[in-house]
C-alpha cells in the first residue's frame, strides 16, 4: 500500500515533524507513507487576497495529486470517525491520498472532488499537531489491519 500526505504547509524541522518520521517509518512495514508539504509565494498571495483565492490555490497545488488512489481531505465539518472506521477507510486500498488544507481549509469544489471527506476530531488544533495526529491514525489503523498489537 502507498499512502500520501499532502498539506498546504511550510516543511517542520522540529518536534513535529520527528514523531511524523517516527510514526511513517514504523508505517514502514504495512506501507510506503510519503508526506509532501507545499507552500510557496503563490499561497502566501492568495492568502493576503482573501480566503476563497486561498482554496483556490490550495486545490491549484494538489491537483497533481487527486489521481493518486483513494483520496480523502480532512476537515473539520467532514464525516466523523472513529478509529475503526479510518481502518476501514484504508482496507483494501493500493494507494491513498490524504489532504490538509491550508490556514482557510478546503474549497466546496476541491471536497466534491475527493473521495472521501472526514474530521479529525471535532477541536480545532494547529496543522502541526493535526498531522501528527494524521500519522498516528495511520499507523494504529495499519496495525488494527494486520492484526498487530499495537492498537489494543
Amino acid at each position: 500500500m502507498k499512502i500520501n500526505v499532502v498539506s498546504i504547509a511550510k516543511p517542520e524541522k522540529g518536534c513535529y515533524a520527528e514523531l511524523c518520521e517516527r510514526f511513517a517509518k514504523m508505517s514502514g512495514r504495512f506501507a510506503t507513507l510519503d508526506s509532501a508539504d507545499i507552500f510557496n509565494a503563490k499561497v502566501t498571495r492568495a492568502q493576503e487576497s482573501s480566503p476563497q483565492k486561498a482554496k483556490e490555490v490550495y486545490a491549484q497545488l494538489f491537483a497533481p495529486w487527486m489521481k493518486k488512489g483513494y483520496t480523502v481531505a480532512l476537515d473539520p465539518a467532514g464525516k466523523k470517525v472513529d478509529t475503526d472506521a479510518f481502518a476501514r477507510l484504508m482496507e483494501d486500498r493500493n494507494e491513498i491520498t490524504f489532504f490538509l488544507g491550508g490556514a482557510y481549509g478546503h474549497g466546496n469544489d476541491f471536497l466534491r472532488g475527493c473521495d472521501s471527506v472526514i474530521s479529525l476530531s471535532p477541536l480545532t488544533m494547529s496543522h502541526k499537531v493535526a498531522k501528527v495526529v494524521l500519522f498516528e491514525q495511520i499507523y494504529r489503523a495499519l496495525t488494527i489491519l494486520h492484526n498487530h498489537p499495537y492498537h489494543k
